[in-house]
């Protein structure tokens, strides 16, 4: 595995419905990166999807400060499967489809 990322408290919003946290993250296969950390929200647009942001800190750059913004869809079953499964190829297709859906939308 070549990064962690962990919540470490969460406070659940009501309206509109979602959720505020703060987490921790590593990159456990290389020694000399830092420890990150930071809060995010997510809000339910729906039961499928939310809209949200969440930022990163790095503890030995106190310069490197990220806000990212995104758009959170519920995993199918079927593609849960896929990516906890052996089958790298089928993998590496779902994350190219995914990458593709998500340009469009990004476009949108």
């Amino acid at each position: 595995m070549s990064a962690r990322y962990w919540s470490e408290a969460a406070k659940e919003k009501r309206d509109p419905s979602g959720l505020f946290y703060y987490w921790n993250g590593e990159r456990s296969l290389d020694p000399n990166a830092p420890q990150l950390h930071g809060t995010g929200e997510a809000r339910l647009e729906s039961a499928d999807r939310a809209r949200g942001y969440w930022t990163t800190h790095a503890d030995k750059n106190a310069r490197l400060i990220g806000r990212t913004s995104g758009v959170y869809l519920r995993a199918e079953a079927a593609d849960v499967q896929i990516l906890d499964g052996p089958d790298d190829r089928r993998r590496t297709k779902l994350i190219s489809d995914s990458l593709k859906r998500w340009k469009v939308m990004k476009s949108a």
